[in-house]
């Protein structure tokens, strides 16, 4: 099941946000990927590409200089979802190639030793560009609106597709884990 949270963030905050991603004076890092599902046993799952920017990863202790402006996005989700920790937040930037792109299924973590996906994982897509790429979770298409989130249960495998209306689509994938009962 997924949760579609529109407007997740206030005007301000949201513009501030899209403001930096913008950067026009080009301060802001964009590292190239040369796969935008992972790998499964070193092998990535499809050959299209994605620029990102980790903000932070729990497992690899990894905090961008950006992530202290971009952490409070969890204080409104967590108006919609219960959150435990933070376990990462991911810029992706998809560039317009000038046709529609499916990449491939996947689920975004997995056990390091079963890699079977993790347990109580919520996986929580903010779009930054409204435009006509998106993501597919589960049989069901989601056109990328600025500022609404996607959240869903991580073991449900998703999958973007690439814009032709837009420079490029940017989102920013946040992953929690769930209080335990």
């Amino acid at each position: 099941m997924v949760k579609i949270i529109d407007q997740l963030l206030p005007d301000v905050f949201y513009s501030r946000l899209s403001n930096i991603l913008d950067d026009e004076d080009r301060s802001f890092n964009w590292f190239w990927n040369n796969t935008t599902a992972g790998n499964i046993n070193g092998e990535p799952l499809d050959s299209n590409f994605m620029f990102t920017h980790l903000l932070y990863n729990k497992d690899k202790n990894i905090k961008s200089p950006y992530f202290e402006t971009f952490f409070p996005i969890v204080y409104f989700l967590e108006g919609h979802i219960p959150i435990n920790n933070l376990y990462r937040m991911k810029l992706n930037l998809y560039p317009n190639q000038g046709k529609k792109i499916i990449h491939a299924k996947h689920i975004d973590l997995r056990s390091e030793v079963t890699k079977k996906p993790l347990e109580n994982c919520t996986i929580t897509i903010l779009n930054f560009t409204t435009c006509n790429g998106g993501t597919i979770i589960g049989e069901e298409k989601y056109l990328s609106q600025g500022n609404q989130a996607l959240s869903f249960d991580n073991k449900i495998e998703h999958q973007g597709f690439t814009q032709t209306d837009t420079p490029r689509r940017i989102i920013l994938n946040i992953a929690t884990t769930n209080p335990t009962k």
